[in-house]
């Protein structure tokens, strides 16, 4: 039963699927623009929830924050979880996030929704390169990551000059709006395109801990987020 199982997924991994690529290069782009959105606008909704700008700058921290940790947990926490429905409920919590911060009335609801951003941040950052490998052949797999990460690249480049453009249009909270449509046209192809992806085997959270007793596996880590500390808040 098992070999006839591995037989299906291996031929339909033998068929590129570049729908479902291009469904996942575009829900990461909602994802990544709802993250550096705010870095534009903290000074219309620091004005309109009535908190200094360096409060409402928090918004951006704890995204990143919540990411972090949820990068670390999520796949071992779905381990049994079909990755189909995993990666659909990123998308689904990119929009309840876009649209608790166009109608948040406080700092405190605003900062709630950014946390399920973080949430599907994190989720999405764990998981893009092994799922993406599982839809292509691997002779396949460096063009489907490319498409990937240029969607991220792209979104980092314009999430910021757009909000601030837009802001000063329609407001920070049509803007916040605007951006859930993405991830609702996005939501909408994955749930059409994306195959079933059964889970395969993942580590333990001891295997966390065993490869940070790697050589140099720490200091490697710690400069990394210095470097990425450093280059967001600048960037915020």
């Amino acid at each position: 039963m098992s070999s006839c199982i591995a037989a299906e997924e291996s031929q339909a991994n033998a068929r590129p699927a570049w729908r479902a690529v291009y469904a996942l290069a575009l829900g990461v782009f909602g994802l990544i623009v709802a993250e550096f959105l705010p870095a534009s606008l903290l000074t219309p909704m620091a004005a309109s929830l009535g908190v200094s700008e360096g409060m409402a700058g928090q918004a951006v921290t704890a995204t990143a924050l919540v990411a972090l940790v949820t990068g670390l947990l999520i796949t071992t926490a779905t381990r049994n979880i079909d990755r189909r429905w995993v990666l659909m409920f990123f998308s689904v919590l990119q929009i309840i996030s876009s649209m608790m911060v166009a109608f948040a009335g406080s700092l405190e609801f605003l900062l709630l929704g950014r946390l399920l951003l973080g949430i599907a941040i994190g989720g999405f950052w764990s998981m893009s390169t092994a799922t993406t490998m599982r839809l292509v052949p691997a002779a396949m797999v460096p063009k489907a990551l490319a498409i990937i990460f240029s969607a991220v690249s792209i979104a980092t480049v314009v999430a910021a000059p757009l909000g601030s453009y837009f802001g000063a249009l329609i407001g920070w909270r049509n803007v916040f709006l605007i951006c859930a449509l993405p991830s609702v046209v996005a939501l909408l192809w994955q749930l059409w395109v994306l195959p079933s992806m059964r889970p395969e085997s993942v580590g333990s959270f001891a295997t966390l801990f065993k490869v940070l007793r790697r050589p140099g596996m720490v200091g490697g880590m710690l400069a990394t987020i210095l470097i990425f500390s450093g280059h967001f808040a600048f960037f915020t």
